[in-house]
């Protein structure tokens, strides 16, 4: 590989939303092997590789891809126009034993759109006017369903709704200490290095277990990832990437398949 295309490649990869002093490391590499094109995949494989839900080998994806035991109660938490209220009708649609906790009551048009999706679902829903206590009667209801719980949109940097974050998951442990089995972050695929800080943030609210990547369909490739998996000893496992805006366009992750994406 000579100066100018190990140069395009770099920017290829900068382009992709890979931080430059890792694009620039991973076109070192390559400059050092004999076929770099076949290389190229295989390193960023052995990133993503470990985004990788690690207990995914011994559960079974039932309907629909569902990587998850049911009945489970998942919390989806991330900023305003991330994705979380489509991703949410995704996962329902898809797993279809499933109610609802419609906790965003700040925006009413969350909750319509959520209705929306709930009825095409056949999933129960469930309102109120304060988060915490929409929280706990979801769980409270569930039997063996599985809960999913929506929240209101919020930058990890306001304190007060961070705060009645940490208190959802406070009130719903009354019930089940478990509570939540699973709490993902969803990520708008074209955030860019900004989701570090995202996953940084949340994190430290209420524990991660996951991440949800939303529309990859548009100019992003969501390269973040592969910063995000190489700069990071134990990384969050990416749970779920949206690739589109129909119901089937939700799928469980796949290393060889984001790559591909990144590159198409």
């Amino acid at each position: 590989m000579d100066a100018n295309s190990a140069d395009e490649l770099t920017e290829t990869l900068i382009a992709a939303d890979i931080a430059p002093t890792l694009a620039s490391d991973i076109v070192s590499k390559l400059r050092a092997s004999s076929d770099p094109e076949s290389e190229l995949k295989k390193i960023l494989l052995a990133h993503t590789s470990k985004l990788v839900p690690p207990s995914l080998a011994h559960r079974s994806l039932g309907e629909g891809g569902s990587i998850i035991r049911h009945p489970s109660s998942i919390l989806i938490v991330g900023v305003n126009g991330a994705g979380k209220t489509t991703t949410i009708g995704k996962l329902a649609d898809q797993w279809k034993s499933v109610i609802i906790g419609a906790c965003d009551t700040f925006r009413a048009a969350a909750n319509q759109q959520l209705d929306i999706w709930a009825k095409r679902a056949g999933a129960e829903i469930i309102h109120g006017t304060e988060p915490a206590a929409v929280a706990y009667k979801t769980i409270e209801t569930m039997g063996d369903r599985t809960a999913i719980l929506d929240t209101a949109g919020r930058l990890g940097n306001n304190e007060s709704l961070m705060a009645e974050l940490s208190k959802v998951v406070r009130v719903i442990k009354k019930l089940d200490p478990d509570a939540p089995n699973e709490t993902w972050l969803v990520l708008d695929g074209t955030t860019g290095q900004n989701a570090l800080e995202q996953i940084e943030a949340f994190n430290k609210a209420v524990p991660l277990t996951g991440l949800i990547i939303t529309k990859m369909d548009s100019s992003s490739k969501g390269g973040f990832l592969i910063t995000y998996a190489a700069q990071t000893k134990n990384p969050l496992p990416v749970r779920y990437i949206g690739y589109g805006e129909k119901i089937d366009d939700l799928h469980p992750f796949s290393p060889n398949e984001y790559i591909d994406k990144i590159f198409a």
